[in-house]
C-alpha cells in the first residue's frame, strides 16, 4: 500500500513518468517545421511491453534551446504523433536560472491547454487538445540516452476511450481498519453516509487496548464518503473517503482510524489507496 497525502497537488496528469529504453542502432528521424522534435524508431525497448496500456505512442529527441526560444517568442510548432500543433504562449514564468514553465491553448482547438515545463536538460510537459478531439499528448523522459540526447517518450490518451474503459470497471469496495493504540478499553459508532447523505453502514466496536478491528467490505458507488464516527459516546469526529474505480493506478481509499491516549486529539486518521 502507499499512503495518500491529502492536501497534495498533481504536477501533470500522470505524474513523471521515468522508463527505460534500450536505444537500438535501427532508426528513422522525423523533424517539425522548427526542428524541436525528432521522432526516433528504437529497437528492443523495455518499454514495449508497456505499450498495450497506451493508446498510442512514440519515442523522441528534443531540441531543449529551440523550443524555450520558441516559447519566448509566444508560439511554439510541436509533431506528435505525425500531426502539428501549434501552441500559443500565454503564461511564462522562471522559477531559477534553469527552470521554466509556459502555458497556453492549441490553436484551433477550444478548452485546449498545454503545459511546458523546461529545465536546462530536461523537459516534461502535457498539450490537451480538449475540444473536438478530446485527447492528450504527455512527455516524458526516460532514462536512456540516443546519440548523447535524452529519449522521451510521447503517449497519448484518449479520454473517451478511457471513459468507456473506466464504465466497465466495478467500484472497489471501501473498507476501514479500527486500531486501539491506548491502555483503555473504548466504545466507537462508525456511520458512513454516501454523496447524497444516505447512511449506507452503521455499526457500534467495543475494543480492547492493542486492538485491530477490520470492517466487512461495503459495496459503493463512485463519489465521496463521509464517515461519522464516536468515541465513548462523547467526541463526534468526520472523515471523508473517496470510492474509485478498481484499476491498476486507482482504487477506493482505506480509512485507517487510530486511538491514542493523547486527550487532545484521541483520535487520528490515515488514508492509502491499494
Amino acid at each position: 500500500m502507499r499512503f495518500k497525502i491529502l492536501a497534495a497537488a498533481m504536477l501533470i496528469l500522470l505524474g513523471i513518468v521515468v522508463f527505460s529504453v534500450y536505444s537500438g542502432s535501427s532508426n528513422e528521424d522525423i523533424s517539425d517545421d522548427n526542428d524541436i522534435i525528432q521522432k526516433i524508431e528504437v529497437n528492443n525497448s523495455s518499454f514495449l511491453e508497456f505499450s498495450k496500456d497506451l493508446d498510442d505512442f512514440e519515442t523522441v529527441t528534443l531540441d531543449i534551446d529551440k523550443l524555450r526560444k520558441a516559447a519566448d517568442s509566444g508560439h511554439v510548432f510541436l509533431r506528435l504523433m505525425e500531426e502539428e500543433y501549434e501552441i500559443r504562449i500565454q503564461e511564462a514564468s522562471r522559477y531559477t536560472e534553469d527552470e521554466y514553465f509556459y502555458a497556453g491553448p492549441v490553436v484551433g482547438y477550444n478548452e485546449s491547454r498545454a503545459d511546458l515545463y523546461l529545465q536546462k536538460n530536461s523537459f516534461c510537459g502535457s498539450v490537451g487538445l480538449g475540444k473536438p478531439r478530446n485527447v492528450t499528448y504527455n512527455i516524458r523522459p526516460a532514462d536512456e540516452k540516443y546519440n548523447g540526447k535524452t529519449v522521451y517518450i510521447v503517449f497519448m490518451q484518449d479520454w473517451e476511450k478511457e471513459k468507456e474503459k473506466m464504465e466497465k470497471m466495478e467500484i472497489d469496495p471501501l473498507q476501514f481498519f479500527l486500531i486501539n493504540s491506548d491502555f483503555k478499553k473504548h466504545v466507537m459508532s462508525i456511520e458512513i453516509f454516501d454523496f447524497n447523505n444516505k447512511s449506507v453502514f452503521k455499526e457500534n466496536y467495543t475494543i480492547d487496548p492493542e486492538e485491530k478491528i477490520s470492517s466487512p467490505k461495503i459495496n459503493a458507488e463512485l463519489g465521496q464518503y463521509r464517515y461519522e464516527i464516536i468515541l465513548d459516546n462523547k467526541f463526534t469526529f468526520e472523515q471523508k473517503i473517496q470510492a474509485d474505480y478498481a484499476a491498476d493506478v486507482s482504487s477506493s481509499e482505506t480509512l485507517y482510524i487510530y486511538i491514542s491516549d493523547d486527550p487532545e486529539n484521541p483520535v487520528t486518521f490515515g488514508i492509502t489507496v491499494a
